[in-house]
Parts: structure tokens; C-alpha cells; sequence
């Protein structure tokens, strides 16, 4: 389906900011932007594409492949057990908290078990800061004052959250770590930090490759760039689909 997909209809939305925007450039490593109305195809081709198969690009236009495509492959990718019975939503969910996990299984061998536990504490106020302004429904927020530190952290990785329950929680963890590896972060800007978490999850990039391949770049997806960009769309998507704007809920 891809023409009109989840991505494209995100990116046409009219609540996509510049900002919004310039964040999903920086994610893909790209110096100079394009004007509208360009740039929602340009977006749309760099991910895609990104994605794709080099040589197919020739030959594809700039909504193909498929969103869904990459989100399945996307998921494998990161290990995640794939089923043709998972919905959409179920696997943008659980490869935001695979990209979390992995955030956090390397914060701790690189940084120590404590330097979590500063981001599950930081994580708890921020969203207990978010509840006494009246930032978060209440329905939502009696979901999160059940729960506590640690316990917070494993009602995400049980997959508890879900919807705008897991957009304010996953965009929290990101600005602690960012705060942690001193990363100035804007509210979707993930790239940086996804840059130096999952490097390990890739593997080196072209040691298979040699003469024609790596000219050719063959059938390689460039994961570095769609993994940050793929974490921001479904950040965005969570935001959207919650009926409201909420990018505001930026932490003090």
C-alpha cells in the first residue's frame, strides 16, 4: 500500500512541525533540508530508501517500499520475534522497547548498574512533575503512580504501556539518557543517542563487502540512519494518535 502508508500520512499531517522535521533530518544524518511541499517526499525517499535496496532505488519511487515493510524488518533486525499475526502498532511498540532495553543494557555495562538507576529515578520525577501540572490524563496517570523506580521500568519492558502511556514514558527515558551522555537533545532528536547505544546491536557495517558490493552498496540497509529515523516516527505516531499535539511535555 505504500503510497498514502502510516509514514506518508505522518508526514503530511498538519501537525508536523519544522521542527519535527529538521529533528527527522538530523536523525538521518542530512546537512541541508528541503522547502515545502518537497520535503515530504524527500523524508519519505530518505527513509524508505535507506531502507531499500540500492540498485531497486533506481527503479522505485519515493513511497516504496512499504512502512510496514521496514517496520517488520526493522523488528527482525533487532531480534525481535516477528509473527504475521502482530499488528502494526505491536511491532512499533516493541521495538521501542527493544531500542530501550539495548539503551539500557549499555548504559549499564558502560556506565555502571547506578547510572541506570539515576535514569529510573529521573524518569519517576519527571513524570510525577508531568501529573501535579495536570500534563498527563488521569487515567494515565493513575497507571504510572502505581508503580515506582525499578518498577516502572518493568511494567514497559512487560509491555504495559501502550498509546500516550508509553510516548510520555519512552520520551523521558530518552532525555535521561540524553542528560546522562550529555547529549543536548531536542524532544525527538533519539539520533544521537540511538547512535552510540546500538552501534553493538549492527555489527560492523561492509566487512562482507568488497569490490562491486561496496560500490554498489548491494541489498545493504543502512540501519544506522533507519533505526534513529523508524524510533522517531513511531515517537511521532504515539504522539498523533494520543488526539492531541503534547509536544510541550518537555522535561524541566
Amino acid at each position: 500500500m505504500a503510497k498514502d502508508d502510516e509514514l506518508d500520512t505522518l508526514l503530511r499531517d498538519p501537525r508536523m512541525t519544522n521542527k519535527d522535521f529538521g529533528d527527522l533530518y538530523e536523525a538521518l544524518g542530512i546537512k541541508t533540508g528541503t522547502a515545502l511541499p518537497e520535503r515530504v517526499e524527500f523524508i519519505s525517499k530518505e527513509i524508505r530508501h535507506n531502507y531499500g535496496h540500492t540498485i531497486a532505488n533506481l527503479w522505485r519511487e519515493w513511497y516504496d517500499p512499504d512502512y510496514e515493510e521496514i517496520v517488520r524488518a526493522t523488528a527482525k533486525k533487532l531480534k525481535i520475534p516477528v509473527k504475521d499475526s502482530n499488528s502494526l502498532e505491536e511491532l512499533e511498540r516493541k521495538i521501542l522497547v527493544e531500542i530501550i532495553e539495548a539503551a539500557r543494557e549499555q548504559i549499564i555495562k558502560e556506565k555502571g548498574e547506578q547510572a541506570w538507576k539515576d535514569i529510573e529515578k529521573s524518569v519517576e520525577e519527571e513524570i510525577k512533575r508531568l501529573i501535579a501540572e495536570g500534563k498527563i490524563p488521569a487515567h494515565i496517570a493513575d497507571e504510572f503512580t502505581q508503580l515506582r523506580g525499578a518498577a516502572l521500568m518493568a511494567g514497559l519492558f512487560a509491555g504495559r504501556f501502550a498509546g500516550f502511556a508509553l510516548y510520555i514514558f519512552a520520551n523521558q527515558i530518552i532525555f535521561a539518557i540524553g542528560r546522562l551522555l550529555s547529549v543536548t537533545l531536542s524532544v525527538f532528536i533519539v539520533g544521537p543517542i540511538i547512535g552510540r547505544t546500538l552501534a553493538f546491536l549492527l555489527g560492523p557495517v561492509g566487512w562482507l563487502l568488497s569490490g562491486l558490493l561496496v560500490a554498489f552498496d548491494l541489498g545493504d540497509t543502512n540501519w544506522r540512519k533507519v533505526i534513529p529515523a523508524l524510533t522517531m516516527v513511531i515517537l511521532l505516531r504515539l504522539r498523533f494518535k494520543s488526539g492531541d499535539d503534547y509536544s510541550d511535555l518537555t522535561p524541566a
